[in-house]
């Protein structure tokens, strides 16, 4: 089951990354602003250092301007 979990925040997370790259032209620094979190924070997460927090999600949704369940949406929930 933590696979499971594992590969879907790993998805969420890119798709995370791809939005803000697109959004903010990869400045990370713009991103953490809208988002009202670190920038550190944003590079651990996407590196992998660092698990991301529901809080998180939720900042990191409101500083791309999307609403959750827009992120979440078929997203494939049944790894093996």
């Amino acid at each position: 089951m933590q696979k499971q979990l594992d590969k879907i925040e790993e998805e969420v997370i890119q798709r995370i990354f791809k939005l803000a790259l697109e959004k903010f032209d990869g400045n990370n620094s713009l991103f953490a602003r809208k988002s009202n979190c670190s920038e550190s924070s944003i590079r651990r997460i996407y590196n992998g250092k660092q698990r991301m927090t529901f809080n998180m999600l939720l900042k990191l949704c409101n500083g791309l301007e999307i609403d959750i369940k827009n992120l979440l949406s078929n997203i494939n929930t049944k790894y093996q």
